[in-house]
C-alpha cells in the first residue's frame, strides 16, 4: 500500500491541512462584502427616486398654486377689481393683492384643486409691482389710452410634498394684455 493513499490521512503532509478551509472563508468572506455592498447601493438609488418624486410633486404643486394666482390676478382684471389706485394694507386680507414691500399673507388653495399627496394646501402671495408699458403708441395719444399702463402683479407660490421636498416660484403678470 502506497504511502500516501486516502485510507491514511495521517501521512499528509502538515502545511497542506486546512487550506482549502482558509481558501473557503476568504471568498466568503469577499462574496459576504461585495454582497452588502450591493444591498446599500439598492437601498441608496431607492432612496434617491423617492426624493426625486416627493420634489416633483412639491414642485407640480407650487405650479398650480401659481396658475391659480395668475387666474385670479386676470379675473379680477377683467372685471376691474383691482383697477384704478394701487392696493393698500387693509386689501392685503380683503382681496389678497398686497402692496409693494408689505409683508407676506399667504392665501390657501381651495380643496380639491391640488394634489391630495401633498402634506398641506399649496399657498400663493400676490404682491402689487407697479405698472408696466402697454401697447406700443398707446400713451402717445391725448389723453393716453387705456392699454398705455397695466398694472403689474408678482405672485409668489410655495408647496410642500409629503416627504421633505419644498418648492417655490415666483412670476411677474401684467393684468391687463393690450390688444394690438
Amino acid at each position: 500500500m502506497s504511502r500516501f493513499s486516502l485510507g491514511n490521512r495521517s501521512a499528509m503532509p502538515a502545511e497542506q491541512r486546512g487550506i482549502t478551509l482558509v481558501v473557503v472563508l476568504i471568498l466568503l468572506l469577499i462574496l459576504s462584502v461585495l454582497g452588502v455592498a450591493i444591498l446599500r447601493g439598492t437601498s441608496m438609488q431607492d432612496r434617491m427616486s423617492a426624493n426625486m418624486r416627493d420634489r416633483s410633486l412639491a414642485l407640480q404643486g407650487a405650479e398650480t398654486a401659481l396658475r391659480y394666482a395668475q387666474d385670479q390676478v386676470l379675473a379680477g382684471a377683467a372685471n376691474d377689481v383691482w383697477a384704478g389706485a394701487p392696493p393698500n394694507g387693509s386689501d392685503c386680507t380683503t382681496s389678497g393683492v398686497c402692496p409693494t414691500g408689505s409683508t407676506a399673507v399667504w392665501k390657501s388653495m381651495p380643496a380639491g384643486t391640488y394634489d391630495s399627496r401633498l402634506a398641506a394646501a399649496p399657498e400663493y402671495w400676490i404682491e402689487y409691482v407697479g405698472v408696466a408699458p402697454g401697447r406700443k403708441g398707446s400713451c402717445d395719444t391725448i389723453p393716453p389710452s387705456a392699454d398705455c399702463e397695466s398694472p403689474m402683479y408678482r405672485i409668489t407660490a410655495r408647496s410642500r410634498s409629503a416627504g421633505r421636498a419644498n418648492a417655490e416660484l415666483q412670476a411677474n403678470v401684467s393684468s391687463r394684455t393690450p390688444t394690438p
